[in-house]
Parts: structure tokens; C-alpha cells; sequence
């Protein structure tokens, strides 16, 4: 089975990389050598890693490697890396405004 990166997770890899390879080279390799053993491991085993039960999308599976937290889904024939993260990062979400009254941009919605 085909395995892609994302937009996203591929800004990230590349980041990533740009980032450990500034502070160690060996680290930055090591992280290149995980992407490539999970995308090699993805494309044998599609469903090595576990349903995401903390991601509020049906179908995105976890995959724990190292430091790092690998989203993915089926997307027809090929597995779609979404988002890599380190395990020590914050998880992306929703910014929520406390004094905002959401109930009122409801109202305001034409058609209802």
C-alpha cells in the first residue's frame, strides 16, 4: 500500500529536520530514519497503529514511534500520513474565546 505525507505532516517533517539538524545532525537523521521505517512499516502493516479515540474524526489511527505521535487514515488505495508531532507538544485545537457569545453568531446566520 502507497503512503503519502500530507501538506502538513510533510511541513512539519521538514521542519523538524531542519530544526534537530541545526542542533545535532545524528538526531536529524535518526528522525529521517523514523519516517522512512514508518512509512516502509505503514505500507506492510496498514493498521499497525491504533484507532486515535482523542481525535474527534472517525478513521484516524496513532502511531507511537520514539518521541513521536504519526496520524493517519485510508484515504482509497494509499495511507495518508495527516500530522506528525513530538510527544512533549502541545496537540493542535480548537482556540476558544471565553467572552465570546457564540450563540449570537448563530443567530446571525441567514437562512435560519
Amino acid at each position: 500500500m502507497k503512503v503519502v505525507l500530507s501538506p502538513d505532516a510533510r511541513a512539519y517533517a521538514v521542519a523538524e529536520a531542519t530544526y534537530l539538524k541545526e542542533r545535532s545532525p545524528q538526531a536529524a537523521e535518526q528522525f529521517g530514519a523514523i519516517l522512512k521505517q514508518v512509512r516502509r512499516d505503514l505500507s506492510r502493516f496498514p493498521e499497525l497503529g491504533h484507532v486515535a479515540e482523542e481525535i474527534p474524526v472517525a478513521g484516524i489511527r496513532r502511531l507511537v514511534v520514539g518521541s513521536y505521535l504519526i496520524d493517519y487514515e485510508f484515504q482509497g488505495p494509499a495511507i495518508v500520513i495527516l500530522a506528525i508531532r513530538h510527544g512533549r507538544q502541545r496537540p493542535p485545537g480548537i482556540e476558544i474565546e471565553d467572552d465570546f457569545d457564540y450563540e449570537a453568531v448563530d443567530r446571525d446566520i441567514p437562512g435560519d
